[in-house]
């Protein structure tokens, strides 16, 4: 339990958990009634003091506090028909519970960050607010790009299955059998009804209760639900059996299953555990074993799993080799990663480049803070302006809309003395709708900020107009800044040599840049560099060549490259060549390979 309440926390809801498992015990575990009263009271002034902590009205409070003495109430009084724990189980409980919650807080390096990030998104004044991101959306919101939620509604339906029946077998069966029991015989050896195991099946309901509230909790709410299914379908068998039985017999007992249909559910059994292990195993192969399209170099299965090819690798290897330090505008989920791949100050564990947020957001900053950085990164009111009237009267961003929106920013990145702006392709990839695109495309196109990184997962600017800045830039044409290797050195000479280098040699120089950066690993983002040099008559002619080259090399060599790391983003390119080449059939054909290399790869 600490271990997991640190690694994440969400697991910190075991202790929610128990609160609800020991409220339910307590009714029916004490048996002495002064004892019984003395823990009911002080488990619920401790309810009430947890309801004024989340500013729960006084009214609701009341509300709740009576539910609770009507409950245990009527637990106390039917106590013999379920099952509990007893006085020393209790107490036995409650110290491991405090003792985990204890060393939870000694054993986490940031103490009470686990315990308020989940106070803060779950319950807190501000929790919606922070809902928001995908992974905390409903189970079943089903425009959410993130996941699938289809096995849980399975899992769901099961369970409303498997639950009904139960109660009313439990209801209407004991009764029954006590009708028939007046003109009956009592066995000596009869079935014993089961006692009702509140406590796991409440746990079992809420746990899948904050699964629906939110889909990163199907997980557990699977681990919680599926063993209380199963208990719920086997008293129901059990129950149904030894009534029937009793009314055939007058014995109840359970009636032993038959040899041939024994032996028919083993057998059917072994072939789904052969069916759906293989079909697994054979997937899971497919999966994270073989071939992985997405990158030629991060293709572990650690990477795959965790999506962390994604993750700024190259672009942290340059902020380390060439020493940034300061104030930087960053993703904040990547946040993270960045701080974690910097190298600390030895003394006071400060990292050289700070970030303006990280994927702690809930639990480590104040909610003004991700609203401001929401804002900025939204291009703020002016790119509101901007798409709302694009919105209402058409058209499309201009020069102008850029420019006033780059202004903005620049003067916002000025006040947070942010010189260093580094950002993912689902931001500058992004939909051309949302005013994030625009606000970083903004950026691009200000005088004062210059890209001097990029490949196909990230961008990074720098503020010229700062020492360090101007000297990175320059670096770039004079070979003093630090790039990772030949590709990321290649692609951003090509990139401002055909921005900034006016003569036509200069030009055919910054080409060469370019397809040496697209030979090094063919993809996107070298092949629309080589592109645009197709925009200067003299080198149209070696560009066209070169895309018809790539397109006959790709058709050759199909077959073994889509058994080779990195045969998407080899994929996409011939695609854009292809379009480049106004080849629409054969476009269309490489646009669906995109989607069969898509669905393949996605458990």
């Amino acid at each position: 339990t600490v271990f997991w309440c640190n690694v994440h926390g969400g697991y910190i809801y075991v202790f929610i958990m128990l609160a609800a498992f020991i409220g339910l015990n307590l009714p029916t575990g004490i048996g002495k009634k002064n004892a019984l009263i003395a823990s009911l009271v002080a488990y619920i002034l401790i309810l009430i003091c947890f309801a004024r902590i989340i500013r729960m009205s006084g009214g609701l409070i009341f509300m709740m506090v009576l539910a609770y003495a009507i409950l245990a109430g009527i637990l106390y009084l039917f106590r013999r028909k379920f099952v509990s724990l007893d006085a020393r189980g209790i107490c036995h409980t409650v110290a491991a519970a405090v003792m985990a919650f204890i060393a939870t807080i000694v054993f986490n390096p940031f103490h009470l960050t686990n315990l308020t990030h989940t106070y803060v998104v779950s319950i807190s004044e501000h929790a919606e607010r922070w809902r928001e991101i995908h992974e905390w959306h409903a189970a079943f919101d089903w425009s959410n790009p993130v996941g699938t939620a289809v096995p849980f509604l399975v899992m769901f339906l099961l369970a409303l299955v498997a639950l009904v029946p139960w109660i009313v077998v439990l209801i209407v069966a004991p009764r029954s059998v006590a009708q028939h029991r007046k003109r009956k015989a009592k066995a000596s050896d009869e079935y014993q009804w089961p006692k009702i195991d509140l406590a796991i099946v409440v746990i079992a309901a809420l746990t899948v209760y904050m699964a629906i509230r939110s889909r990163r909790f199907i997980p557990i709410a699977a681990i919680a639900a599926c063993p209380v299914i199963a208990m719920l379908i086997d008293q129901t068998v059990r129950a149904i059996s030894a009534t029937l039985n009793f009314l055939d017999r007058n014995r109840l007992a359970v009636s032993a299953m038959p040899r041939q249909l024994q032996l028919g559910v083993t057998v059917t059994g072994a072939l789904a555990v052969v069916f759906f292990g293989t079909w697994w195993g054979l997937k899971f192969k497919r999966i994270y074993l073989d071939a992985w399209p997405a990158d030629p170099q991060l293709s572990s299965v650690f990477m795959r799993m965790t999506a962390s090819d994604a993750k700024p690798f190259y672009a942290l290897k340059f902020i380390k080799d060439n020493k940034l330090q300061g104030k930087m505008l960053n993703y904040w989920t990547e946040g993270g990663f960045i701080a974690w791949g910097q190298v600390p100050e030895p003394n006071t564990g400060r990292t050289p480049l700070q970030l303006f947020m990280d994927g702690r957001a809930q639990a480590a900053y104040d909610r003004k803070t991700f609203d401001d950085w929401s804002y900025l990164m939204a291009g703020g009111r002016v790119t509101l302006q901007i798409m709302e009237r694009i919105r209402t009267k058409g058209g499309k961003v201009t020069g102008d809309d850029y420019e006033l929106i780059g202004k903005w920013m620049d003067d916002q990145l000025k006040e947070d003395d942010v010189w260093v702006i580094l950002m993912p392709a689902v931001v500058f990839g992004g939909s051309r709708s949302q005013g994030t695109f625009h606000a970083i495309k903004a950026i691009e196109l200000h005088p004062g900020w210059r890209l001097i990184f990029l490949n196909n997962r990230q961008k990074l600017f720098v503020d010229i107009r700062t020492p360090r800045g101007k000297e990175l830039f320059e670096g770039i044409f004079t070979g003093k800044t630090i790039y990772p290797d030949d590709y990321h050195r290649n692609i951003i000479r090509s990139h401002n040599w055909y921005l900034y280098r006016s003569g036509i040699t200069e030009k055919r120089e910054g080409l060469e840049f370019a397809k040496k950066a697209f030979e090094s690993s063919p993809s996107p983002t070298p092949l629309f560099e080589v592109l645009a040099y197709g925009g200067f008559p003299q080198l149209k002619p070696g560009v066209d060549k070169f895309c018809i080259d790539y397109l006959n090399e790709f058709e050759a060599n199909q077959d073994s490259w889509s058994r080779q790391d990195g045969y998407r983003l080899k994929t996409q390119a011939v695609q854009i060549v292809c379009a480049h080449l106004k080849d629409p059939v054969k476009q269309n054909r490489f646009l669906g390979e995109l989607e069969r290399i898509a669905q393949s790869k996605r458990w």
